[in-house]
């Protein structure tokens, strides 16, 4: 009796055939690199896209939590559009203080600027131009010193930024009002003088110049920077040839 059924069992093994492999397993899902994710926001920013470029900088950060570069960058993002500040500093916290990175400096001082933190600024500045001197943020630095009242640092910081660029007028236009606040009338004058003729065809250096002379009590010198003000504010209009009858 038993041999009828284990051949009945082995007829029916056989023709069901050999056993199938079970399927391989779903491959196992890639992390985004962060590398790949940075480039992406890069390229976003040059585009003019900066949504899309915060989302892949946010998802850079999220693969990569350790990773600073994509952190200063969405600091830097931020701050230049002075929104969503909270992120920026959660954003900068991932940053050793201590970084050698420049850029993650600036976006500290821009940071703490826009919080109404003028002191932290003033520091924060300072560390960005310890790491990478910049006329335009020695200018940024001395116009919150100037606002601290703290006179002779914004005096020093525009002295270098006009050693920089003494075509700059921004400089010598702050300095002057420095040097007019402290008494020291004669350097004032310099800058004012040195800004109108820089331009002598712009009406506006020579009307900051007349308003000076008229502070300081020197009536001739003020009609005579008001008479150069009215010769550059237009110049007289170009006649225009009559035209010719039409031939229709």
């Amino acid at each position: 009796m038993a041999r009828p059924i284990a051949v009945a069992l082995a007829t029916a093994l056989a023709c069901a055939g050999p056993a199938r492999d079970a399927p391989p397993p779903p491959p196992a899902p890639q992390r985004a690199r962060p590398d790949l994710l940075l480039a992406r926001a890069r390229a976003a920013r040059a585009a003019g896209d900066d949504a899309r470029a915060q989302r892949a900088l946010e998802d850079a950060i999220a693969a990569d939590p350790t990773s600073e570069a994509p952190r200063v960058e969405l600091a830097e993002l931020l701050v230049s559009e002075g929104r969503d500040l909270a992120l920026a500093r959660d954003a900068l916290a991932g940053v050793a203080a201590g970084s050698p990175d420049p850029r993650a400096a600036l976006a500290r001082a821009q940071l703490l600027e826009l919080s109404q933190d003028d002191d932290g600024a003033a520091s924060a500045y300072g560390r960005a131009l310890e790491l990478s001197d910049d006329p335009d943020v020695r200018l940024r630095r001395a116009t919150i010193l100037v606002r601290l009242r703290r006179d002779p640092e914004a005096a020093a910081e525009l002295l270098h930024v006009r050693a920089q660029r003494p075509a700059d007028p921004a400089a010598r236009l702050a300095l002057a009002e420095l040097l007019e606040r402290d008494g020291r009338l004669a350097e004032a004058e310099a800058e004012l003088t040195a800004v109108a003729e820089a331009a002598p065809e712009r009406a506006a250096g020579w009307e900051r110049l007349a308003r000076f002379y008229g502070r300081t009590s020197q009536p001739a010198r003020a009609r005579a920077a008001e008479a150069r003000a009215k010769a550059a504010q237009g110049s007289p209009a170009r006649a225009l040839r009559p035209l010719l009858p039409s031939g229709r």
